[in-house]
């Protein structure tokens, strides 16, 4: 049976902890075709259940809880147990996300504050009497689970795929019968800046009115921040060329398309009647792969912004008539926010420079690196240097481990960070450097901003056009390393400058990054594309 789990299931079974719940006598009412529920309701570790197709007769006094099921569905041996132990908890609700398809390659992740009316539910026997009686006797399953859904007061939310079911997913799985509906395009759900920001849009959308799903293939970090902020994700690891799930967007009332990688995605909604927001992040250096995928010509559905002037520029490159909106993302005041302080010890007390994205030639670690070496000796030790980001790239990497080798006291290098060691990083160190050669708004500089701390940028950044030279941060041209060893060591030699530009900082974030100003700005646009 094991065998016959989807990848995603097997990987959750290995971190499973065993919870003893026996002592809760459960139904599971699945009154249609329940074939196999029933073969693999035989491998439940839960062993105090019974299986029913009718109500009537069976709800005797140790009923604690229905499982009620719609439509035959497999599910994992600790299915009954997680669903026990939610009633144990205190729920009168309790669903769980789920695989569709043969193989299960696709994974719906519910969100507490995004629970459609589900295929399977368990409801307590308080819950169970309640819409009995609103259902007025009638116990059609897909009754009981709407009026569930409707009803419940403690809906809890079971964090593992403890159903499969071998079709594939449709809108009705992730959307409720009423109410707006939207879809996030996201071709990745990475810790980098795209998917990032794009999370701040959710909770815009859901002011709205919308019910939101955001779509992308398998999480990389930034998939729990999704359903914090109250979407439901669909995983798959095709989706960016998978159309089967594109038909989601076919059902929804608005689509935000993320990035210029959803270009496919918006060439078939190209014309339909369904509004598309396609917001731009891209640098030039993406463009020349995929522009035989962008559409010549844009009908009156599809509506194009970008995150500033440099990534405007990239899409004219390409296709130089799309009209595009400016719609700079918005990041939360994370300086008014509680996180704990994440250790910079090994910087012993000197100004902290950070860079942090993805090592690749675009992002310029290797003119970082080079500007560093240029520094006088006694220069370097006045300051420490981090890299953070992951290695996609292996010569930069490789440049970057090699000034790490050099001067181990001075340059350090951290694969990865959490975000709220992101946000402590920030809060202490003294500078953030971007040598980008093509970057059309790093979020990094960004959240340095909100902390009022300045930014060493290269003129290739989006960053750069917004910044007032020596008064919120300091531009050098044409990646010249030399250009920025000499920045790096103004910067080095005058801390009590990069300290006095904290008020100016902070003033450029609320004028251009607050939250404010983005959620007005996308609101508009939702209500231009959807009126």
């Amino acid at each position: 049976m094991y065998s016959s789990y989807s990848a995603l299931q097997r990987r959750q079974l290995t971190k499973q902890v065993y919870t003893d719940t026996q002592s809760s006598y459960l139904l599971v009412y699945a009154p249609g075709r329940h074939l196999a529920l029933e073969n693999s309701l035989a491998n439940q570790l839960h062993r105090k259940f019974r299986l029913v197709t009718a109500l009537e007769g069976e709800l005797t006094d140790s009923v604690a809880g229905v499982l009620l099921v719609s439509e035959d569905v497999e599910c994992t041996s600790t299915a009954l147990t997680y669903f026990a132990a939610a009633l144990q908890a205190g729920a009168d609700l309790a669903v769980c996300d789920a695989v569709f398809g043969f193989d299960g390659a696709t994974a719906l992740y519910l969100s507490t504050q995004h629970i459609p009316c589900s295929r399977c539910a368990m409801v307590s026997r308080q819950l169970l009497d309640r819409i009995r009686a609103a259902a007025r006797g009638k116990d059609s399953v897909t009754e009981l689970l709407r009026l569930s859904t409707a009803m419940a007061e403690n809906c809890q939310r079971i964090p593992q795929a403890l159903l499969h079911f071998r079709r594939e997913l449709c809108a009705d799985d992730v959307f409720s019968a009423g109410g707006k509906r939207a879809v996030i395009l996201s071709h990745e759900l990475t810790m980098t800046g795209a998917p990032i920001v794009l999370v701040s849009a959710v909770p815009v959308l859901r002011s709205m009115g919308f019910e939101v799903v955001v779509l992308g293939p398998s999480d990389e970090g930034s998939l729990p921040l999704f359903l914090d902020a109250g979407a439901a994700v669909v995983t798959r690891s095709d989706c960016v060329m998978h159309s089967a799930l594109w038909g989601l967007a076919t059902s929804a009332d608005f689509v935000l398309a993320n990035t210029v990688v959803e270009a496919a995605a918006v060439r078939t909604l190209n014309g339909s009647f369904v509004p598309v927001l396609w917001w731009l992040h891209d640098a030039f250096a993406g463009y020349p792969f995929i522009a035989h995928q962008i559409p010549k010509t844009l009908e009156h559905n599809v509506q194009v912004c970008a995150v500033g002037s440099h990534a405007t520029a990239a899409m004219h490159s390409v296709r130089p008539d799309f009209a595009i909106e400016q719609l700079i993302y918005g990041l939360p005041d994370y300086a008014q926010e509680s996180f704990p302080v994440y250790d910079i010890s090994y910087a012993g007390g000197r100004p902290l420079f950070v860079t942090v994205g993805s090592f690749e030639p675009r992002k310029g670690q290797d003119i970082f690196c080079n500007a560093i070496r240029l520094l006088k000796p006694e220069v370097r030790q006045k300051a420490a240097f981090l890299f953070v980001g992951k290695a996609a790239d292996k010569d930069i990497k490789n440049t970057v481990d090699t000034l790490v080798e050099d001067y181990p006291d001075t340059v350090f290098y951290r694969k990865r960070l959490e975000r709220p060691e992101i946000k402590s990083l920030m809060d202490q160190c003294a500078c953030v450097v971007c040598a980008s050669r093509d970057d059309p708004m790093p979020t990094f500089v960004t959240e340095g901003l909100i902390f009022g701390k300045p930014s060493i940028v290269s003129e290739h950044t989006g960053t750069a056009g917004l910044v007032t030279e020596g008064v919120d941060g300091f531009v050098y041209k044409d990646d010249d390393p030399d250009l920025l060893a000499q920045a790096l060591e103004h910067a080095i030699l005058h801390p009590e400058q990069l300290a006095a530009m904290k008020a100016d900082c902070r003033k450029m974030y609320e004028k251009y990054y607050s939250n404010e100003a983005y959620v007005a700005t996308l609101t508009r646009l939702v209500n231009e594309s959807t009126d």
